[in-house]
């Protein structure tokens, strides 16, 4: 087994992918985008693998394949992406973005977290396995460069490709707390679009019309409350199809956060008290509806107006289980059926993806949470994402065990100035993400 790179070495490394302002979020140069993808197929043509750059009809994406010399070893994909969100505002960084650096036992700079970092902790042991000849299984390593702008381009290369998986690892996640590492064995579903509401042809004077018009931002509020059930949850055509969580699932809750903990931590009021209670099984396992944003006219003109016009950005957020195009369909009649005579409602979906889970008992789950306690000597807690990633979404259909760790934090800046990544964290990813790559080469693979 080749010993580990020391951290200097691998800083150096990761400074070079961190340096390149690979940015997709609307104000990147594609230049750049392309430089980052090259970056990972040069490092895995460097450690023995093949590897390209394929163009997309967004941005480009890197697939390299390292054989690992036996004919009945499993096949593993490990996935990350190399596009970052954009810096602004930047004169809020204390260092420059796309200079990293290491300060106070943090490595500081745009993506050092999210998630060239995280991704980076999987991606060096692997070039360093491969490079020994000692990688004892096959692995497709894939660097996507449209994850922070929901492109579908990996997805749509994974459903084309005919390789049989038997596991993919994917760093792009975050532990429980320092030193407590965690296993993600779920995402949600997320549903975007937009609710308009049309009470007249114009807006008119509230203190003639007042009380007998009928008020677009009133309505637009009432259809809003509508969703709304108790208790957390929604009305029960909104909840229709959730998969519970498990058992194992639930009890391994104990060991997370409390509702208290995270509200506090985000700087925001409990919706209710029983949210303290509830809140992993509310932002993980059940599904939620919330109010983006809203406009109707400009507050600050203090129009004394009854607007016919009121406009909200919404979002979904499904439990695994959910059909997202059923809800939709169900949220839409749902409105359309509540509106009052003589309003005129449109429903617009932006985009939408379903959940999945993963049953913490199959074979690679087990073993991957195997690894990481040896890699870490911590006792490695299951939890659920409230977040989706349509990547999760694609294995689960092609029957695919998702491993999703990582070893971001809730203070690590993610998507705002600032990011970083404990440097003690990225040390222990490294190890283990070796663990998870040795560990895993145990699996049997899938009949076909």
């Amino acid at each position: 087994m080749p010993r580990p790179r020391d951290t200097a070495t691998l800083l150096e490394e990761l400074f070079g992918f961190l340096r390149i302002p690979s940015i997709s979020s609307g104000d990147g140069d594609p230049d750049d985008l392309r430089r980052a993808a090259e970056w990972v197929a040069t490092r895995v043509r460097d450690a023995g693998g093949e590897a390209s750059v394929l163009p997309t009809t967004g941005n480009p994406l890197t697939v390299g394949r390292f054989r690992g010399g036996r004919d009945d070893a499993p096949h593993l994909l490990v996935y990350g992406h190399y596009d970052v969100q954009t810096v602004a505002p930047l004169a809020d960084w204390v260092s420059p973005p796309f200079a990293p650096e290491v300060r106070d036992g943090w490595i500081y700079g745009r993506g050092a977290s999210d998630d060239k970092g995280n991704f980076h902790c999987l991606f060096a042991p692997l070039l360093e396995l491969a490079a020994a000849g000692e990688l004892a299984c096959d692995v497709t390593v894939v660097s996507d460069g449209e994850e922070e702008v929901g492109g579908e381009s990996v997805v749509r290369w994974l459903e084309a490709d005919d390789t049989r998986y038997d596991a993919a690892l994917i760093f792009d996640s975050d532990m429980v707390a320092r030193g407590r590492p965690a296993l993600t064995t779920a995402v949600r579903g997320v549903m975007t679009g937009r609710v308009r509401v049309q009470t007249g042809t114009r807006d008119v004077h509230s203190g003639i019309y007042g009380g007998a018009a009928l008020n677009a931002a009133h309505v637009l509020a009432g259809l809003i409350a509508s969703t709304e059930a108790r208790d957390g949850r929604l009305i029960p055509e909104l909840e229709e199809g959730i998969t519970p969580a498990s058992p194992t699932e639930v009890a391994s809750w104990a060991d997370l956060p409390s509702g208290a903990e995270e509200l506090a931590i985000a700087g925001i009021a409990p919706i209710d008290r029983a949210a303290l209670t509830s809140y992993h099984e509310r932002t993980t396992a059940r599904p939620t509806f919330d109010v983006n944003a809203i406009t109707c006219r400009d507050v600050r003109q203090q129009r004394t107006i009854v607007p016919s016009e009121a406009e909200a950005a919404i979002s979904m957020r499904l439990a695994p289980g959910q059909d997202s195009a059923r809800i939709w369909a169900a949220l839409e009649r749902h409105l359309q059926r509540v509106a009052p005579p003589g309003a005129e409602v449109t429903v617009t979906l932006s985009n939408r993806a379903d959940g999945r889970a993963f049953d913490p008992e199959t074979p690679a789950l087990v073993l991957a949470r195997a690894a990481i306690e040896v890699a870490t000597g911590a006792r490695c807690v299951l939890k659920r994402s409230g977040g989706a990633i349509p990547l999760m979404t694609a294995l689960g259909r092609l029957g695919v065990p998702a491993v999703l760790s990582g070893v971001a934090l809730p203070e690590d800046n993610i998507h705002a100035p600032n990011e970083r990544l404990l440097l003690s964290n990225y040390e222990l990813g490294q190890r283990m993400g070796r663990e998870l790559l040795v560990r895993l080469a145990e699996l049997p693979r899938r009949q076909p």
